[in-house]
């Protein structure tokens, strides 16, 4: 029955070539452009096609003269294969439950072999050229895959062919003679196993051609509400979080994990998805997959009003979980990295839509401020750089919403997304507004009025000049006080004014003092007294491995000093965690807890020896201050014996220079403050 009905196909086939051969002509030609627009996509395309029909096993097999495709899916119909001779021919629908729907994928196999035959249920037929020219009598240009042709399957080749097919419980196979080689072995190297992410049926896909022997497994798991998928090759395992809105699941995005930490995905795994991937970067590095209309190769996107609804929609999975992780969410660690740092692409069109759709969603999103109060997303301030964190968070009230420090510790890349997405950092106007509801520290207070010094110093008028006065910024007798009620500098805490000694140009300072009516009587302040040089006291100085450790810290050249120094903190017996903060400018890089519950806030340094001067940064220093004792500089000489050594409370304990390249502070002796690490933690 199925050889009569394929008979009857192929009669019209070749009566509608007979009928108008100057199209049949043009067929070949639109045949072999449609092939070239797919060039090294033919394997996904039959992937895809595989996966349409839910089939969960896709294979492809090296035999004499050629190999075969195979899948356990669907076996196909006679609508089936006429779909498959005609172009733009499709059973599919868009927006339906498969993933093609125009018809013309399968043309792209023109381009990987001159004969295909096919073994699907009871139907087998063959694409050949040569049949289809003495079928029609004439020497013309005609398409491959136009007319189905009987086939022997008594052929040795098909037999072998048909014995793959029961042995791995194929319902349809292809055969592919005369093959293309260099093509071929190109597609199936390069085929990425993220492009099966998201695809909804198919778990396993088997190459075994020539030297290629590839094995990949797809597996899918749902937790909750969460759904992972892991995808496994040989020892590489890829894993996969894809997250989508509730009864949606065709828009997803996707987030690569190394454990229970989202980390960026390789720029070439980041890109928009039909199902199968495009080559359009998706924006930041992660995938997004969508009803996203292409070009008939399925490598760029065509942006109708389809595929922008779906983009949205990704752009609204992604603010969703942003808003969730500023309302105090922990469990999304990594989350922000793929947005960060995205130098690869810059001219990409999605990563422009991507982060203006991400800034305008959250615009219309409630942020918990620090009262627990609902604001809105134009409310949250960023730490300024010059101000240290205690002060940035208890400055943001009166309607404004910080990034508090939990968060920063969880995500460090925060504040450089943020800043991605223009969100404004916490200004001078901001703080004249809060300050005095606000109990700010001393080194605070010091902070706020060395900006106001340089920010209004060419400004300063006489309205500018009674609106500082009425500021609490002046710290004296265990309290801050308003201009009017300190009248000399003499009267100002020492610490204040080692600060502003160090920080600001003394003719602005005592120019401020003035307008401010308070006689700038800065007394000289008591200076730290330089420790004595030691060059050669150094018992240890490498890192050594003893009972104070769980395992050996894995120590590696290449890594930055800092990631070294966490590593080797890391395998402490009394190391409960150690992240790594460095990108959220805290003014330290590692942040330390014990066991016993205790953080130390640590910054790290590298040295070429423990005799070389180091600096800090004026945050650096200011964090040093506000932790004390909390507070230690690892310096690690990273080289083929990796050293590290710590100075616990290093203002109190070490003598800085303020010098002006940059403004840092400048450290030249320090020796006889360095300790081991079970001389502070054991």
């Amino acid at each position: 029955m199925n050889a009569q009905l394929l008979e009857l196909l192929r009669q019209e086939f070749l009566q509608e070539a007979q009928s108008a051969p100057k199209l049949f002509k043009d067929l070949a030609k639109v045949e072999q452009y449609i092939a070239e627009s797919y060039k090294t996509r033919a394997l996904i395309e039959l992937i895809q096609n595989a996966d349409d029909a839910e089939s969960s096993l896709f294979g492809i097999h090296d035999i004499v003269g050629g190999f075969i495709v195979g899948n356990n899916g669907r076996p196909f119909t006679i609508n089936d294969v006429e779909s498959l001779c005609r172009s733009g021919s499709s059973n599919k629908q868009r927006g339906g439950t498969t993933i093609g729907y125009r018809g013309i994928g399968f043309k792209s196999v023109v381009n990987i072999a001159n004969k295909v035959t096919v073994f699907s249920g009871d139907f087998c037929f063959t694409f050949n050229r040569e049949k289809t020219q003495l079928a029609l009598k004439k020497d013309l240009d005609v398409p491959l895959i136009r007319i189905p042709h009987p086939t022997d399957t008594s052929n040795p080749i098909h037999k072998q062919a048909l014995e793959l097919k029961e042995k791995y419980k194929y319902e349809t196979v292809f055969v592919f003679q005369d093959v293309i080689e260099e093509i071929s072995e190109e597609e199936l190297s390069n085929i990425d196993r993220s492009s099966l992410l998201f695809l909804k049926n198919i778990r396993k896909v088997l190459i075994d051609h020539k030297n290629i022997h590839r094995d990949i497994m797809v597996e899918h798991k749902k937790v909750d509400t969460r759904r992972f998928v892991r995808i496994s090759e040989a020892e590489s395992i890829d894993e996969w979080e894809v997250v989508s809105e509730a009864a949606n699941e065709v828009d997803l995005v996707a987030f690569k994990k190394e454990g229970n930490v989202i980390i960026p995905a390789r720029p070439d795994e980041s890109v928009i998805h039909s199902f199968t991937p495009t080559k359009e970067f998706s924006g930041a590095f992660i995938k997004i997959n969508g009803d996203f209309s292409t070009d008939p190769s399925r490598k760029t996107i065509d942006f109708d009003s389809q595929s922008k609804k779906s983009f949205q929609n990704a752009v609204s999975i992604i603010v969703k979980a942003i808003t969730s992780i500023l309302g105090g969410d922990l469990t999304r660690e990594g989350f922000l990295t793929p947005f960060v740092n995205i130098h690869v692409i810059e001219s990409s069109q999605f990563k422009v839509l991507l982060f203006k759709g991400i800034e305008a969603g959250l615009e219309n999103s409630k942020i918990l401020s620090n009262n627990g109060i609902g604001e809105s997303f134009s409310s949250v301030r960023l730490k300024p750089e010059w101000l240290n964190f205690e002060d940035y968070e208890r400055l943001c009230s009166e309607g404004l919403v910080s990034i508090n420090k939990t968060l920063i510790t969880t995500y460090p890349e925060l504040f450089t997304f943020l800043k991605a997405i223009n969100t404004k950092t916490l200004n001078l106007d901001d703080i004249i507004s809060s300050i005095n509801n606000s109990k700010i520290s001393i080194i605070g207070c010091a902070q706020i009025f060395e900006k106001i010094i340089k920010q209004y110093r060419y400004d300063l008028d006489a309205d500018k000049i009674a609106q500082l006065k009425t500021l609490k910024i002046f710290p004296c007798n265990n309290d801050v006080f308003k201009a009017e009620y300190v009248k000399s500098a003499s009267e100002l805490d020492n610490e204040f004014k080692s600060y502003l000694k160090n920080n600001v140009d003394t003719a602005d300072l005592n120019l401020f003092l003035k307008k401010l009516d308070i006689t700038p009587e800065i007394l000289p302040v008591k200076s730290v007294v330089n420790n004595e040089s030691a060059n050669n006291i150094f018992q240890s100085t490498g890192a050594t491995y003893s009972s104070n450790f769980k395992t050996e810290p894995a120590i590696k050249k290449w890594r930055s000093a800092e990631k070294n120094a966490q590593e080797y903190l890391k395998s402490l017996n009394v190391a409960l965690s150690v992240k790594d903060v460095t990108e959220a400018n805290l003014g330290y890089d590692l942040e330390l807890m014990l066991n016993s519950g205790k953080r130390i806030y640590i910054e790290v340094k590298s040295v070429n020896s423990f005799v070389e001067p180091f600096k800090i940064s004026n945050n650096e220093y200011s964090s040093a201050h506000n932790y004390g004792a909390e507070y230690y500089i690892a310096l690690v000489v990273n080289n083929d014996d990796f050293q590290i050594k710590f100075v616990p409370n290093p203002i109190k304990t070490l003598s800085f220079e303020k010098k002006c390249e940059r403004w840092s502070w400048f450290c030249g002796e320090y020796d006889n403050e360095l300790r081991e690490i079970n001389e502070i933690l054991f």
